[in-house]
């Protein structure tokens, strides 16, 4: 995840600087659940999720938290 994050971030600072590309906010496509919320929002690239099914249950309470 944080490889493709990097890699998004790279094009939009060559199209668009550095700058730009460090203020543009990019989400984490995949599943966001609490198992893995902590780890992915720690990533530099990673500014935030879509979270699916996780959002109808109690741990969305935990991911929220991340």
């Amino acid at each position: 995840a944080q490889e493709v994050c990097h890699a998004i971030r790279t094009v939009l600072a060559e199209l668009y600087g550095k700058e730009t590309a460090e203020e543009i906010r990019i989400q984490y496509g995949g599943s966001v659940n609490s198992k893995n919320a902590a780890e992915l929002f720690a990533m530099e690239d990673i500014d935030g999720g879509l979270v699916g099914g996780a959002s109808l249950k109690e741990e969305f309470v935990s991911i929220v938290h991340y």
